[in-house]
């Protein structure tokens, strides 16, 4: 087992704590990032790829809600999305696993890319 969750938004510690309860028993290290690293790499945050070069801290607001990031997880997400919906980061948190396409963006741009998709659903339109 085992695997990681990176926390995007998770600003206090009941909050950060639930998904950990939710998540420890599948093995999950829970990870909660601190903003100023948000413009790293979501593979380097995962601890999967190493840092080329320099990052600059990221210095802007929050994101606009909570995010997590399932990283090595996929055989459990049958049982580790309704714990988390069930510990409090449902629906609106957004969620999204760790692939070779995306682990090296940042927060940001994932983010955006969830909300994209999101909203492209609702209108009931394929993102």
């Amino acid at each position: 087992m085992g695997g990681r969750l990176l926390l995007f938004g998770f600003d206090t510690l009941p909050a950060i704590l639930a998904v950990e309860a939710a998540a420890g028993p599948l093995g999950a290290e829970v990870v909660p990032v601190a903003r100023g690293d948000y413009n790293r790499p979501l593979g380097v945050l995962a601890g999967m790829d190493t840092m080329s070069g320099l990052c600059q801290p990221y210095a802007g607001g929050t994101l606009g809600g909570r995010m997590i990031v399932i990283c090595g997880m996929e055989p459990q997400l049958d049982t580790l999305l309704p714990a988390l919906s069930n510990a409090g980061a449902g629906p609106d948190c957004l969620k999204a696993v760790l692939t070779r396409h995306n682990r090296s963006w940042n927060a940001l741009t994932l983010y955006t890319e969830l909300l994209r998709e999101r909203q492209a659903l609702q209108r009931g339109k394929t993102p």
